[in-house]
């Protein structure tokens, strides 16, 4: 989820939080034909960065893309990724045709590991392997299981109501999408290491189980029985970061879904996040995501359906 409800400059360029689009249907997640979406919001044709992740998947026409400087040729049956903070453009593609989604970290970590996101997302910046970079053309059977992957998640997009189970059924054909799209890239970079993925599937675990109550590299280092620059050194690898940032980012995204799903006050929050106190907890908060818990929650809470 955004961090705010605007635009606003970062530096030169616009950064863009989810919630400005204001044709959303799902909280969390966005889905719309590509032409549309360039029609809705035109002003994203030009450089920009955004706080959450984009699939889209071309099916017409002939282009590029721009992604952090670097221009990736656009046909048909290709599909592309964007990080959040990927500076990227959609500037000459009038012509081309497809199928474009964004979605937060919130909205998939609710029930899958932060770490496999990382772990796919972590490919679009890895173009110092030609054959690893953000966009890439898929096979015809590729392009099959993508697509219909896809109009799974549009049918149950388009068919969401608060009640209903569609935002569960959407997070898990997103989290099917996004083990394809490992399975691809790893086979496309060559960089596909058994142990090493044996070591972040345990990894991952840990993660969810201790992220609150161990915060220091120690704990997990003396796990796996290995040294503090070994992990950092798998983590940068495989995720561009640090594993302190993951374990602060992991806290963060559980700070973030108490504040909208509980009516535990900020001061509960924190100790139940083991701050040493209340203004610790705010300080770190408003420092990852811009503003104060309590704004958060003001902010945020009205942006979340409720059910009947």
């Amino acid at each position: 989820m955004g961090s705010g409800l605007h635009q606003y400059q970062n530096t030169e360029k616009s950064l863009y939080h989810f919630s400005f689009l204001g044709d959303i249907k799902v909280n969390g997640i966005y889905f719309n034909s590509f032409a549309k979406f360039l029609n809705l919001y035109y002003f994203m044709r030009k450089e920009h960065t955004q706080d959450f992740y984009s699939i889209i998947l071309f099916t017409e026409g002939y282009g590029s893309i721009i992604i952090n400087n670097v221009s990736y040729t656009i046909q048909p049956q290709t599909i592309c990724l964007v990080a959040p903070g990927q500076l990227h453009s959609f500037e000459g593609l009038e012509d081309v045709e497809g199928i474009i989604f964004f979605f937060c970290q919130d909205f998939y970590v609710e029930e899958f590991s932060f770490i496999r996101l990382l772990n796919v997302f972590s490919y679009t910046s890895q173009t110092s392997v030609n054959v690893c970079n953000p966009c890439f053309a898929l096979s015809d059977s590729e392009f099959n299981l993508f697509i219909s992957t896809i109009k799974s998640i549009e049918s149950e997009y388009e068919s969401y109501t608060p009640s209903n189970n569609s935002a569960i059924i959407i997070r898990s054909h997103l989290n099917i999408m996004l083990l394809k799209l490992t399975e691809l890239y790893e086979a496309k970079s060559g960089k596909s290491n058994n142990n090493d993925s044996i070591l972040i599937h345990s990894l991952s675990h840990m993660v969810d189980s201790y992220f609150i109550q161990e915060q220091q590299l120690g704990f997990y280092t003396s796990a796996f029985n290995i040294s503090e620059s070994q992990l950092n050194d798998l983590c940068n690898q495989h995720f561009n970061c640090g594993f302190k940032k993951i374990l602060q980012n992991r806290l963060m995204q559980e700070a973030r879904r108490l504040l909208l799903s509980s009516d535990l006050s900020v001061s509960e929050i924190a100790y139940k996040l083991n701050f040493e106190d209340n203004s610790y907890f705010n300080k770190v908060f408003k420092n990852k995501t811009g503003l104060t818990p309590k704004r958060f929650r003001d902010i945020h809470k009205r942006l979340v359906p409720q059910k009947p």
